[in-house]
């Protein structure tokens, strides 16, 4: 299990570690503060010993197969002195994605990134590692400057240790405290004293002090750290510390944010006031579940996981977690081998009642998905007037007709015999696809995949769903969540997390919110999150896709299993293609259906769907 944790349940784990296991909180920000330097010391290495051919790679590039991705937009590459690896330098618990960051930017002949560079347009693969304890090795001194900005409270703790490890490294650091020092107090006071009595440099930048200082250091900067806000941020930033962090926005060194980046609520990922765009994040303890949205992962870079010291089993079991990552692993022990006496019955009966005049595609993309993901026996139920036009089109797969004069009889002869139903891709919303949605998502007694425009037939009335028969998966995209709650995309994706439990609580259905970082919602609490996928996934199509192969899944596995299942192989094809062909745009939509036979078989026997045998 890879859990994620809230900002309550952050606060809880570090509470329950000192007060019940009695190890003292200036020891946990030591842990923190210790492996982030590690992990900091270790990209220095790694970059200032790569070949300036590199330098137009990821710092994580190399991490390919090793680590979940997730195309989003960061700044380019680093200079050749900071530039990457030329293989992994690290084992991760995340082993999935694409290949090397693309859309990174070549640096100039002199090494350094110019500010139109730093600021411009790009994608690039996202990792998420676990940092094995203890730290990793690097070669000392390092050579690189080195800026660290921190607050008062304890995320600037964090950022005092890191300063205090990377100074006795041989970095030449300066620290710049955005606050007066007698703010600073506690554990975080404890390592601003060593730091400051070891003779580190130390410019306070309360609030009214210019911030020349701070740019004129970060002009000649190799990477600067943000320790300025943690988790604990629970108010928009304004005022002098925005600026600040409009400083750290504008510098075209290397960023590498403490825990989280400031400004990023550690709960639902959405910036509060101002925010840093870091290139990497080091965060303490356990992933926190900000960081697994679309802007939170857009905010936070590269993520890496370092423990804090402590044994998790135990304090977890106190203060819980408020979702899991998806593994490969626990997929692929899904992924039984048939008995070699199954017949196409056996492997899966499939309805799709899906396409309409125009919109037959969809129909077709999401029958061929599930019977690439293993259905023996898939049959789209579409419009009379559309079913001639269809017949022409298939050649495995069986169709039948929706009589408009007699919807509910023609589609109970449909669904005889079925054991699940994939419905809404193409289907239209008209009053007849209406009736049609509403008799077999409210009446029919079995397992539903719930997508497009059968979601659109509920909108405004998400309870009536809570009355259907049978089992529902609904997997909605933010505008159709958001049509479903009376609200906007953009509100759902404020809130991802909220959004999807306000509708499994309404609905009393498995409701999957579809995007860069899925999230697969239970109706027993529970949340499951994707890491893996990449931008080339955002092509038409794709969406219908899924759904098939969902309903496929219906036929062998368990309700959550079979929609977890369904959304990581999904995220996988696009990633595995991505690999192949190296671009992140490009993909159709019927050739990840045609990947999903060669990712299950390297799943279900616990292989890496990445290693270039698919």
């Amino acid at each position: 299990m890879i859990p994620v944790l809230s900002r309550a349940q952050m606060r809880a784990f570090d509470k329950h570690a000192i007060h019940h296991c009695h190890v003292p909180g200036v020891v946990l920000m030591e842990n923190a503060g210790r492996g982030a330097a590690d992990v900091i010391s270790a990209i220095i290495e790694a970059r200032s010993a790569a070949p300036s051919g590199a330098a137009a790679l990821s710092g994580h590039a190399a991490l390919s197969g090793h680590a979940a991705r997730l195309g989003h937009a960061a700044r380019p590459a680093p200079p050749p002195h900071l530039a990457a690896p030329a293989k992994a330098l690290w084992p991760a618990t995340l082993a999935s994605g694409g290949g090397p960051r693309s859309g990174s930017v070549p640096p100039p002949p002199n090494g350094r990134r110019d500010a139109d560079d730093a600021r411009a347009a790009r994608v690039r693969a996202f990792p998420v590692r676990h940092v094995p304890s203890p730290g990793q090795p690097a070669t000392y001194p390092l050579h690189a400057r080195v800026v660290v900005v921190c607050g008062a409270g304890n995320n600037g703790g964090d950022g005092f240790v890191v300063a205090r490890h990377l100074v006795a490294r041989g970095a030449e650091v300066q620290v710049f405290l955005a606050a007066p020092s007698e703010k600073v107090t506690g554990d975080s006071r404890i390592n601003h004293d060593a730091y400051v009595d070891l003779g580190g440099a130390l410019t306070e930048l309360p609030p009214g002090a210019p911030l020349a200082p701070l740019e004129a250091a970060l002009a000649e900067a190799d990477l600067v750290v943000d320790a300025l806000f943690g988790t604990g941020l629970d108010r928009p930033i304004e005022g002098h510390l925005a600026d600040v962090i409009g400083v750290l926005n504008t510098a075209t060194c290397l960023c590498i944010a403490l825990d989280v980046p400031s400004g990023l609520d550690a709960d639902s990922g959405a910036p509060l006031g101002a925010a840093v765009q870091a290139d990497e994040t080091v965060t303490f303890g356990h992933l926190k579940i900000g960081l697994l949205t679309p802007e939170g992962a857009r905010l936070a870079g590269n993520v890496h996981v370092v423990d804090l010291g402590v044994p998790d089993r135990p304090i977890l079991a106190e203060v819980g977690h408020v979702a899991e990552v998806i593994r490969k692993e626990t997929v692929g022990a899904s992924l039984r081998p048939r008995e070699a006496s199954v017949y196409k019955h056996q492997a899966g009966n499939v309805l799709v009642i899906a396409g309409s005049s125009g919109k037959l595609g969809a129909a077709l993309l999401t029958a061929r998905a599930a019977m690439r993901t293993g259905a023996g026996l898939v049959t789209i139920c579409t419009w009379a007037d559309a079913a001639p036009a269809m017949e022409s089109r298939v050649v495995e797969l069986m169709t039948t007709s929706i009589d408009p004069e007699r919807i509910a009889a023609s589609l109970d002869g449909a669904l005889a015999g079925r054991r699940a139903v994939a419905i809404g891709p193409g289907l239209g919303l008209d009053e007849r696809a209406r009736a049609a949605v509403d008799h077999v998502v409210l009446g029919w007694d079995g397992l539903k995949v719930v997508d497009a425009d059968a979601l659109t037939h509920f909108a405004g009335r998400p309870e009536a769903l809570a009355t259907a028969r049978g089992r529902l998966i609904l997997t909605p995209h933010s505008g159709e969540l958001g049509r479903l709650l009376g609200r906007s995309a953009r509100a759902v994706e404020e809130d991802r997390f909220g959004a999807v439990r306000e509708a499994v609580a309404c609905t009393g259905a498995i409701v999957l919110l579809k995007g860069a970082r899925t999230v697969i919602a239970l109706p027993d609490g529970r949340m499951f999150i994707c890491m893996a996928g990449n931008p080339a996934l955002a092509t038409a199509g794709s969406g219908d896709v899924l759904t098939g192969m969902i309903a496929a899944l219906l036929c062998s596995m368990e309700p959550s299993a079979a929609a977890s299942a369904g959304v990581l192989i999904h995220a996988l094809a696009g990633d595995v293609w991505r690999a192949q062909t190296g671009s992140d745009r490009g993909l159709l939509a019927s050739e990840i259906a045609e990947l999903v036979p060669g990712l299950i078989a390297a799943l279900a026997a616990g292989g890496d769907p990445l290693s270039g045998q698919i």
